[in-house]
């Protein structure tokens, strides 16, 4: 016995070579898929599987169990195989990540239902194609992204297994195992159950038509009978569900105004039998129209003379049957295309077929996670792939009906249509994707932790933007680039010159600081280097940053000497200044030399005002001495101190002579000390120089 199963083992291999080795490379490169990525890559990240409510099979620690205690959108055989696996997975010890066992083990059995539809699909085509036709199909569907994709997040992969056994027995002309196949798909999902009709007209004899019918009852039966007599209204919920949402990711609900994706009860309420009938948005769309469309177009093509014993034209009907449904169906979910990728491989195995299964995967990309994740606040690109795609189905569908009744004219028609599609994805590509970024952008732009920075600075003069903290260079450059030139530089011994040769591109340079420690760490060196070498501004917190604003040195400051005194203390002996004309919102710098007579123990602020003869200020940069970084009671007697300011001028300054007051003043109590000049007889509390000429234009 046992040497003549080996002696069949072999000869079955040495006949079907190419595909068992195909095969063996296919579940290898699925499992350690499995193991090792993620689906929804950089986008979105799908720790596990993203079935609505996974965290269900969690209530089974606590005794509960679906379809039991809680309703599900589904019918019971995958909540069922979850729970089983879950229970399981509690026997191996706990990893740093909690989900690795039940996932690995979850994913492990959807796999074998994965290798199973790889298997049907080659004995498929094998029927429909021979031995060098089916490898083919066979490696088509294994290089094909989404049956991959959706094994790693979803489980349409174990109905499709039951879809593809049903399709399978209909060509085997084995009615009772095409009933229990399709019995037993109709508990995973409703799709497996629309060959049913293919079934009834494939199968010549009534006896046929009848075991095939009984077979799927029985299973049904024999499945829902348990849960009908535990709770009835839970068992049903699929179909109560169905009937109770409006439509979503087709073009029936762009019809209806809503432009994003289907959405599921929380799980937490489910033990509630009243909340089954909850609809994620309000709508008005008359779906039943549609589906009586659906029904009319169905029977329509049902009842045509079609020769029913051509196993090609069996399957090309059961194609048409997915191609209907999911143009006609009222909601749309991404990992359904697996369900006429099959088809598409066993009917069209050649360029055309490629290049449908390409676009529609595409258009699968496109909408979700690109549209619904990147741009969810700009529905127009959920707007355009969902219509590509349905477009791309309607286009599909119509294969098929080629193969149910061939016409010339319409193949060269469908050919144009399909070139005419492609050519507008390449024409219309570079545009789509140039709105696609720029609305993109402006999504990051307004979600961005940091916009109140990129605010201001958009708004700032051209200048040169420096960072010491890496993430937020790498957060805020695509948005300053096309103004800004940004840099991120560290404290180390080249910062001297880095700094000098910025301050000689830039007339003005701002430095952002978030307080990080990379900040904490270079920004002191940074700012400590510009405020002695360069005309501090201002310093602004904008939200979660710190701006500080420098004007680089120009050559040509107007020296003038001078002698004021404040408080018999510290001594004001020369300022410099531009020497202008200047002009609205220009910068203003100033240089003022201070020496320290005596020493004190008060940090004082350095006060810098343009005035006009009405004594109304126009400019000012009130800041302790070099920025900060010079205190004043750090001062030692007779030690000369340059301090460097920056005057911000008014837009709408008008053109005339000013002047500058200058002074010091207690930041504690804003009392300022008194100031004695060689001009004055009588003390004041700031020094006027001058004068600074003003003209009419912005420069």
């Amino acid at each position: 016995m046992l040497g003549r199963l080996t002696v069949r083992a072999r000869e079955s291999y040495e006949e079907h070579r190419d595909f068992f080795l195909l095969a063996l490379l296919f579940a290898t490169f699925r499992f350690m898929t499995l193991l090792l990525f993620e689906p929804g890559g950089y986008i979105l990240d799908w720790s596990g599987y993203y079935i609505p409510g996974a965290s269900f099979v969690q209530f089974s620690d606590w005794g509960y169990y679906p379809i039991v205690h809680y309703w599900m959108e589904y019918p019971p055989l995958f909540p069922w195989l979850s729970v089983v696996i879950y229970r399981l997975s509690l026997f191996l010890p706990l990893w740093r990540e909690q989900q690795l066992w039940y996932d690995l083990l979850l994913g492990s059995a959807l796999l074998l239902f994965e290798i199973g539809n790889f298997t049907l699909i080659y004995a498929i085509a094998i029927k429909l194609r021979g031995r060098e036709g089916a490898v083919r199909c066979a490696w088509l569907y294994a290089g094909l992204f989404f049956p991959l994709m959706t094994l790693l997040f979803w489980f349409e992969n174990f109905s499709l297994f039951f879809l593809l056994l049903g399709v399978y027995m209909i060509l085997a002309r084995r009615p009772v195992w095409g009933g229990l196949a399709a019995g037993l798909g109709f508990m995973v999902k409703l799709v497996p159950a629309f060959i049913a009709p293919v079934a009834l007209r494939v199968f010549p004899k009534m006896p046929q038509k009848v075991a095939y019918v009984l077979a799927a009852v029985c299973m049904v039966l024999f499945i829902a009978l348990p849960f009908l007599a535990t709770n009835a209204t839970f068992f049903l919920t699929p179909y109560l569900y169905q009937g109770s949402t409006g439509p979503w990711e087709t073009v029936w609900a762009l019809l209806d105004g809503y432009y994003s994706g289907g959405e599921t009860t929380p799980v937490e309420i489910r033990f509630d039998p009243t909340n089954i009938a909850v609809s994620f948005h309000e709508s008005a769309f008359p779906y039943g129209i549609v589906a009586a469309a659906f029904g009319v177009v169905y029977l329509f093509l049902y009842t045509r003379r079609i020769d029913w014993k051509d196993d090609m034209k069996a399957v090309a009907f059961c194609g048409l049957s997915i191609g209907l449904f999911l143009i006609f169906s009222k909601g749309y979910s991404p990992q359904w295309i697996v369900n006429l990728l099959p088809f598409i491989v066993l009917l069209l195995p050649d360029l055309r077929g490629v290049v449908y299964s390409i676009l529609l995967m595409g258009a699968n990309v496109l909408e979700f996670p690109v549209a619904m994740v990147l741009l969810a606040e700009h529905p127009w690109l959920f707007m355009v792939a969902v219509i590509l795609r349905t477009v791309l189905l309607v286009l599909v569908t119509a294969e098929f009906v080629l193969f149910l009744f061939p016409s010339s004219k319409v193949k060269r028609a469908l050919g144009m249509a399909l070139t005419s599609v492609v050519l507008l994805i390449f024409l219309g590509g570079a545009p789509v994707a140039a709105l696609a970024l720029r609305d993109y952008s402006t999504e990051r732009y307004a979600e961005n932790a940091y916009a109140e920075t990129l605010d201001h600075l958009t708004g700032e003069p051209e200048g040169g933007v420096i960072f010491t903290d890496q993430s937020l260079y790498q957060q805020l450059y695509a948005f300053l680039v096309r103004k800004h030139g940004l840099y991120l530089v560290e404290a180390n011994e080249a910062l001297p010159n880095v700094l000098r040769d910025l301050a000689a591109r830039h007339r003005t340079l701002y430095v952002v600081y978030a307080g990080s420690e990379d900040d904490e760490r270079s920004n002191p060196a940074v700012e400590g280097w510009l405020n002695q070498n360069s005309f501090p501004v201002g310093v602004q917190w904008l939200g979660n940053t710190r701006l500080t604003t420098y004007s680089t040195p120009i050559s040509g400051l107007r020296d003038q000497p001078l002698q004021a005194t404040f408080a018999s203390q510290i001594e004001l002996s020369a300022w410099a200044f531009d020497p202008g004309p200047l002009a609205p919102a220009d910068v203003l710098r100033v240089s003022l030399s201070w020496r320290s007579l005596y020493p004190t123990e008060t940090d004082y602020t350095v006060f810098v005002h343009l005035v006009d003869q009405d004594e109304r200020v126009w400019g000012q940069h009130d800041s302790p001495p070099v920025g900060g970084s010079r205190l004043t009671s750090s001062w030692q007697p007779g030690e000369e101190i340059i301090d460097n300011h920056g005057l911000a001028l008014a837009r709408d300054i008008p053109p005339g002579e000013y002047r500058l007051a200058v002074g010091l003043y207690d930041p504690a109590t804003g009392e300022r000390l008194t100031a004695v000049t060689a001009g004055e007889a009588l003390p004041t509390d700031r020094v006027l120089v001058g004068p600074v000429l003003i003209t009419g234009r912005e420069s």
